[in-house]
């Protein structure tokens, strides 16, 4: 069984599981995940808990013995085994696969792993923990609906919040839903159970988002360049290297640049993504940025990018940030009839 966080309480209301693997690259809903497992295993009876850390070294015999010991003062027992990323080695996977054939009636196994890389979740131990149990995947909030998941932790804590306000809280913490938890707190605490317009948000909320430089480039892909202007500031704010910035900007140019050329030649998307390597995630996202503007549009871009390395290098004049700024957001307005 494979479960997105946001499907878990409904799911314990059906009773738990004998094991759970709690994966995913967003520690704010890897955390919830494990507090609410813990909390119903706390109701079902399971009053001790253990702790296995997996590190270099770890003794995967460990597991068994836990398991199979008796308890002086528990009926009911929680196995709780942190691994280091996912990663077990042979002697681990074997060790989880073989508990999962025949787990102990009174032991919740729960395995917190971390970030589980696509090939990691193909694993034979994972399938052997998802057969016995419950993989329970903490995906990070897609932009298009974190408004409504800020206006969820709004409306669980009492608090009534217009579309616009949700909105601007979600805007002001993008990527960092413990900051957005912690905006939503600090409301409740202002305000008090009931409405809340966008004024009252404003007042209270601060910056809290987190982006990185691939944020930066996306945005401007998608076209959009009030989210470019936004998430170059923060990096700017934040003491990003314009050198950084640079490189992943000048390495979509490159590929906006090929794909379109390989378009117009003939070739088909399916087969420059394959030889430029894009990820499948990222194909309709290029493909679409790349059909905005001809060729030479995109290697004029490329060829604005090249001297703006020769400015970072200060071998020319100019403001390395204002300059990323000015590249960034025309990479956005390509081919925009509002350019």
């Amino acid at each position: 069984m494979r479960l997105k966080t946001g499907e878990l309480d409904r799911h314990l209301q059906q009773g738990l599981r004998p094991v759970y693997l709690i994966a995913g690259d967003e520690p704010l809903l890897v955390d919830e995940a494990l507090t609410a497992l813990r909390e119903a295993a706390r109701q079902a009876g399971y009053t001790e808990r253990e702790v296995l850390d997996a590190d270099a070294g770890f003794d995967w015999g460990a597991l068994h013995a836990a398991s199979m010991s008796m308890s002086l003062f528990a009926d009911r027992r929680i196995i709780e085994l942190r691994l280091n990323n996912g990663k077990t080695g042979q002697n681990g996977g074997k060790a989880i696969a073989e508990y999962c054939q025949d787990p102990p009636p009174d032991v919740l196994l729960l395995i917190n792993a971390g970030v589980l890389e696509s090939r990691q979740r193909s694993a034979a131990w994972v399938k052997a923990v998802e057969s016995a149990g419950a993989l329970v995947q903490a995906w990070p909030v897609p932009l298009q609906q974190l408004p409504d998941w800020v206006a969820g932790r709004m409306r669980a804590v009492g608090l009534q919040p217009t579309t616009e306000a949700a909105a601007l809280v979600a805007e002001r913490s993008e990527g960092n839903l413990l900051a957005a938890v912690q905006e939503v707190e600090k409301l409740r605490l202002l305000h008090g159970e009931g409405a809340l317009d966008v004024e009252d948000a404003r007042a209270a909320v601060t910056e809290s988002a987190r982006f990185d430089v691939f944020d930066l480039s996306d945005a401007a892909l998608a076209g959009d360049t009030p989210r470019v202007v936004r998430i170059a500031r923060v990096l700017r704010e934040e003491g990003v290297e314009p050198t950084l910035v640079l490189w992943a900007l000048a390495r979509e140019l490159r590929n906006l640049a090929e794909v379109r050329a390989a378009m117009d030649a003939g070739e088909s998307q399916g087969q420059v993504f394959q030889r430029l390597r894009i990820w499948k995630s990222r194909q309709a996202l290029v493909g679409q940025a790349a059909r905005r503007a001809g060729t030479r549009q995109w290697e004029g871009l490329l060829a604005r990018a090249a001297h703006l390395d020769r400015v970072n290098k200060g071998a020319a004049d100019g403001r390395p940030w204002d300059e990323l700024v000015q590249l960034s957001t025309a990479m956005s307005r390509v081919g925009s009839r509002s350019r």
